[in-house]
């Protein structure tokens, strides 16, 4: 019986040694991952998808319908402004100048004969052989032959420009990049409801742009003069340096409210490359902001959180000793991966995830660092900084 109370007397104090180990935090054996906040930049990006085009852009359409008679140029050809690029059939503009012309001349003839007739009638009206309303009547004449001959004339004006408009001319110098009709069909000129017939595309391709389509939250911080980069699908081994040349101020997509309004922004490359076609998908990064020597640490570190009773604030989790200390921040320019803050120094370590760790972890708690930018409970890397 003794020998029983004493064996009790011993398991009681190992008993509750156990309960009070396991009743501790345990936060060092959480697995929580710890960076070290570095010096460095970092820059601040927007990025939209878009395609490739020249410099100078124009889609040639008829200023007339009619029908597509030859064809001067093709696709690829190298043109030169006021270069003949097609004519219409030109039977009835032809015929319209003629018909107007005749018109003029006819006018003429009147006029000209209105005016003899005032002449002669003004020598009888000084002789005193012509009354007051044969004089009137004269000079009424005249004014309405003038008058018939200015309306010809302007008749003969427009049948001209008719006549002219079936002959098409490149309106600059570039490249016929798209050739969309052939000899035989018909050009139709567009109206307020249905567009007109697009006959070719000529380009200026001594240079390239990217007409970049970008979401409201990406488009707000773009401005004029950014410096951009761009990436070509076709050419992925490679990146254009370029600068923004517009920013949209109208969204281009009707937007009910349930999707994201769209921008385009105009980007001019810097570089250009022979292998670059016009309409080749390209994806564009601008740099909106750069930072030097700022304090950099993992943006997932980063967590709302109430210090001394106050409103939640952008905090990190500092190990100090192997204690933690939750530190309000002011964060600024931010990439993908990184962000920077005011309120560490170069070299603290930073507790950077697990996230619920990060939310649960108190002034005070214990926590083993073996490292900066390892596994706390492990010594294994956790996340390692990374740049843009």
């Amino acid at each position: 019986m003794k020998k029983r109370k004493r064996l009790l007397l011993l398991l009681i104090p190992v008993a509750a040694l156990a309960v009070g180990l396991l009743g501790k935090p345990a936060a060092q054996d959480s697995g929580a991952q710890i960076t070290v906040a570095r010096l460095g930049s970092l820059e601040e990006r927007a990025d939209g998808s878009g395609t490739l085009e020249g410099v100078g852009r124009v889609e040639v359409s008829a200023a007339r319908a009619g029908m597509i008679k030859t064809l001067e140029v093709g696709e690829g050809d190298t043109v030169t402004t006021g270069q003949l690029l097609l004519t219409l059939d030109q039977s009835d503009a032809a015929a319209g100048l003629e018909e107007a012309g005749a018109q003029v001349r006819i006018a003429s003839i009147a006029l000209d004969q209105a005016e003899r007739e005032q002449v002669r009638i003004r020598a009888l009206y000084q002789a005193g052989l012509s009354s007051d309303e044969e004089a009137s009547l004269a000079d009424e004449n005249v004014m309405i032959r003038r008058a018939e001959l200015a309306r010809a004339s302007a008749s003969r004006s427009q049948a001209l420009d008719s006549w002219e408009n079936t002959s098409c001319c490149a309106p600059m110098d570039g490249i016929v990049t798209a050739l969309n009709v052939e000899e035989g069909e018909m050009a139709v000129v567009g109206t307020m409801n249905n567009a007109g017939t697009v006959l070719l595309t000529i380009e200026d391709m001594s240079g390239f742009l990217v007409r970049v389509t970008m979401v409201e939250s990406e488009v707000v911080n773009v401005r004029q003069g950014m410096a951009a980069e761009a990436t070509l699908d076709a050419l992925s081994d490679m990146v254009f340096a370029g600068v923004v040349e517009r920013v949209g101020l109208a969204s281009i997509n009707e937007s009910d409210g349930s999707s994201a309004s769209e921008y385009e922004v105009l980007v001019r490359l810097s570089e250009t490359d022979p292998r670059m076609r016009s309409g080749m998908s390209a994806s564009v990064e601008i740099v909106t902001a750069r930072k030097e020597s700022c304090v950099i640490v993992p943006i997932q570190s980063i967590v709302r959180r109430s210090v001394h009773g106050t409103e939640p604030v952008s905090s990190v989790l500092v190990v100090d000793n192997g204690v933690v200390r939750v530190v309000p921040v002011e964060t600024g320019v931010n990439s993908i991966m990184e962000i920077e803050v005011l309120g560490v120094s170069p070299g603290d370590s930073i507790v950077s995830g697990p996230t619920g760790l990060l939310r649960t972890l108190q002034n005070g708690d214990p926590l083993g660092v073996s490292g900066g930018g390892r596994n706390a409970s492990t010594g294994n890397p956790g996340f390692p900084p990374v740049g843009r």
